[in-house]
């Protein structure tokens, strides 16, 4: 049984635990349900003008295919 106190480690705590314990699935779970708890601001603006550049790319993608 598993008595380690995931909630009592810092971020980068518990990222260093999983990294040394590979095999451990609930630090692994822990972590993940961590990281999806966060809030997490959109990089780029809805009414940012490069929006105009990243749908003629995506655009272009889809056209090669």
């Amino acid at each position: 049984m598993n008595m380690v106190n995931y909630a009592a480690m810092s971020d980068q705590e518990l990222k260093s635990y999983l990294l040394t314990h590979k095999d451990d699935k609930q630090a692994f779970y822990a972590y993940m349900d961590r990281r999806k708890s966060r809030h997490r601001d959109a990089a780029i603006k809805l009414n940012d003008p490069a929006w105009e550049e990243i749908i003629a790319v995506i655009q272009k993608q889809l056209d090669s295919n």
